[in-house]
């Protein structure tokens, strides 16, 4: 296990080479997902009943659906085989789903794109508790926070990118599809490349049997944590960094076409706000911390996304938007107005990197090393639930009628109960620690 300040961890061997498996894999499934997705949109694809908006939502209920159904099975692999070697096969399989894909979109097969997402989905849950408990197993705890900043910016980051080029590729005239099929196939040989660079990182317990059952699976991984109240409630405070993000991630289009009135540009450009946000938050973790896990950090953060988002709230009514076209980007950065809302928009994302780093660092900090897949796992399945409760009470808001607006100003207030109970899971968190 490495010593803190011998070698930064960007260059360390141990973390770089998982760094960027992560980030090209994230890429890919974020490129691959949003170019489906503008696929079905703008050639108004349809699968029996299902019309292309419908198909839309069921495709992010698609990818996360294996989160659900094999996560358990996922954790228990994690924690009984050797680690790279696993990344290996992951990767491997990424390749052969892409290859897939590509006969989906050379052939135009809805049905087998769909299952490509799906498979990508499966290939994700697999990788998720291997990432997580890969780097306390490999760095140290002083190190833990940097770590976990870094490979959450880089995660952020990859999704952004993938998004931005997955949609601007497929609409290529004539040749997207061609750029489309040569890109997954890319990038997913490169993040295959980095994977054989990760250090081994073998089980840390003896062989047990695997229970292949998932629904058994995961209600043994729920029933491993529900006795663990500290573990319990950080992964539930966990869950609510996903289910906040989640839901301002569904609102940004809509708000950025409908209240400011802007094109794709402008969109697009709120997206790289949020992304850039989030990693600025997970990097001042570390500056603020000094590689210290630092929970006075998650009230900061969760009151941040309440007071910010109540300052989108009272501008964006101030906003008068009576054009006929759609504004274009030169058009809305050159608004001296719109500066508080830019700045609004990343203090938001700022504040979830400031509640997510000390909370996954804590999980990883007090979890067994011979159980901490399990745990990460348990968490992506809440994880994935809390998702899909943000997608539903959005369409349940939207179908009352209401604008982005004012579903953030119920987001804000909703948050602020959020704020109280993980201010009181802080002082539980830290008088764990110091006993």
């Amino acid at each position: 296990m490495k010593k803190i300040n011998d070698t930064p961890l960007i260059i360390d061997k141990k973390f770089w080479p998982l760094c960027c498996t992560q980030f090209f894999g994230a890429f890919n499934d974020n490129f691959f997902k949003n170019a489906l997705i503008i696929l079905i949109t703008f050639q108004s694809m349809s699968l029996g009943s299902f019309k292309p908006e419908q198909l839309i939502a069921l495709s992010g209920g698609i990818f996360i659906a294996p989160f659900f159904l094999f996560s358990g099975l996922a954790g228990q692999i994690a924690d009984k085989y050797e680690k790279s070697r696993l990344i290996n096969y992951i990767k491997i399989l990424e390749l052969f789903i892409m290859i897939l894909a590509v006969v989906g979109f050379f052939t135009n097969n809805l049905l087998l794109l769909l299952f490509s997402l799906f498979l990508m989905g499966l290939q994700s849950t697999l990788f998720s508790p291997l990432k997580y408990s890969y780097i306390p197993q490999q760095i140290s705890e002083e190190n833990l926070i940097e770590a976990n900043a870094l490979l959450q910016s880089s995660t952020f980051l990859a999704i952004l990118i993938g998004t931005i080029f997955g949609g601007m590729t497929i609409a290529i005239p004539e040749k997207g599809i061609l750029y489309v099929n040569i890109a997954v196939i890319s990038l997913a040989l490169i993040g295959l490349f980095f994977s054989l660079f990760i250090s081994k990182a073998s089980p840390l317990e003896s062989p047990f049997p695997l229970k292949y059952n998932p629904f058994s699976s995961t209600w043994s991984l729920i029933s491993y944590i529900l006795p663990k109240k500290n573990i319990l409630w950080t992964i539930l405070g966990l869950n609510w960094f996903w289910f906040y993000g989640a839901a301002l991630l569904a609102l940004i289009p809509g708000y950025g076409k409908r209240v400011l009135g802007g094109n794709e540009q402008i969109v697009t450009f709120l997206l790289t706000l949020f992304s850039i946000g989030i990693g600025l938050g997970c990097m001042t973790c570390t500056k603020v911390s000094r590689n210290r896990l630092n929970l006075n950090l998650v009230p900061i953060g969760t009151l941040g996304l309440s007071v910010f988002l109540f300052d989108l709230f009272f501008q964006s009514h101030s906003i008068d938007y009576t054009q006929t076209r759609l504004l274009s980007f030169s058009h809305f950065i050159k608004n001296p107005q719109n500066i508080r809302l830019i700045f609004d928009i990343i203090m938001i994302a700022f504040s979830g990197g400031l509640l997510f780093v000390p909370l996954m660092t804590y999980l990883q900090t007090v979890s067994s090393k011979k159980h901490l897949s399990r745990v990460i796992a348990a968490g992506n399945v809440l994880d994935a639930f809390f998702i899909i409760l943000s997608a539903g009470l959005l369409i349940g808001l939207f179908r009352l009628g209401l604008n982005e607006i004012k579903i953030f100003l119920i987001l804000a207030f909703i948050n602020l109960i959020a704020v109280g109970l993980l201010y009181r899971l802080s002082k539980i968190l830290k008088k764990s620690l110091d006993k």
